[in-house]
């Protein structure tokens, strides 16, 4: 186990200036996710810090990020979305490899075509789609086929593939009561794992997201996190107030904090965002008395 921080949790919205708050700070692990902006000479300086052993990263979903923007789906129907989507996660499953990074984890797919805009704006979605355009049988079917291929991939290469659990919130319910996305409550990750079959794929379970689910569906989450708790390896920390997914700083008093020792064993990941340098050290020695 060991307690990471994801880039977005830094000021800074490029390698260069993540690298440089992480080494202010004494921070020695940082999540490459999604929203940072990496040059060729920045992902030289990403391997540099790993070869020197002065940094260890993870590699989370979006990441390197293209220069044409796409969703990243591995439930996508269509090919055009499909393509880029495996493209992308095999490139960040060979990066993770290279960096010795335990797994690549990304978010479980959808069953929806969303423009890039809309991600993280359940309002929008919600009215963009209608009951037609989801079919949450085939895109169940693609997600298990894809990832299989993607995790004999990681196989190959040595590294495992964890999948986060997606967000509904009751915002995007109110406006269309058929919610796209996949693994969301515990019966279906459960289920997808089962008919999976791969050893080497394990669950990345963001707290935060499961918080905002459950307004949603209107299930228990300490129940649920009791559901998926032989399938955790990763853990995703930040709050929110149950209506969607902000991102905040957690405190002692947050609903998982007395369930984080169930988890010593699974990789922790800070993904409360833009965090001042003080609430940042904050966080970490909370976690750090805790586990």
């Amino acid at each position: 186990m060991a307690i990471w921080f994801s880039s977005g949790a830094f000021h800074s919205r490029d390698v260069t200036g993540v690298l440089a708050e992480a080494r202010t700070l004494g921070i020695r692990g940082i999540e490459l996710s999604s929203g940072l902006n990496c040059s060729d000479g920045e992902m030289q300086s990403i391997r540099a810090e790993h070869a020197e052993g002065s940094q260890r990263f993870l590699v989370h979903n979006y990441f390197p990020a293209p220069e044409k923007p796409f969703v990243l789906n591995v439930a996508a129907l269509d090919e055009e979305s499909l393509a880029p989507s495996i493209k992308l996660a095999r490139s960040a499953l060979a990066l993770a490899a290279d960096l010795d990074a335990p797994f690549y984890s990304l978010h479980a797919g959808f069953a929806a075509r969303l423009r890039p805009d809309q991600l993280g704006k359940p309002q929008e979605q919600a009215v963009s789609l209608s009951a037609g355009d989801i079919d949450r049988d085939k895109a169940y079917e693609a997600m298990l086929v894809n990832v299989r291929g993607l995790a004999d991939f990681a196989d190959s290469h040595g590294v495992s593939l964890l999948l986060e659990n997606n967000v509904i919130s009751p915002i995007y319910l109110q406006r269309m009561p058929v919610n796209p996305l996949l693994l969301t409550e515990g019966a279906e990750i459960c289920r997808f794992f089962d008919d999976l079959d791969r050893d080497n794929v394990g669950l990345l379970l963001d707290v935060a997201h499961a918080k905002v689910s459950a307004t949603a569906l209107g299930f228990d989450m300490n129940d649920f996190v009791d559901q998926v708790a032989p399938l955790v390896r990763c853990l995703h920390l930040s709050d929110n107030a149950g209506r969607e997914d902000t991102n905040d700083p957690f405190a002692q008093s947050a609903w998982f904090m007395s369930r984080l020792p169930d988890f010593r064993h699974c990789e922790i990941v800070v993904e409360a965002y833009r965090l001042q340098p003080r609430d940042m050290l904050s966080e970490l020695e909370l976690l750090q008395r805790i586990l």
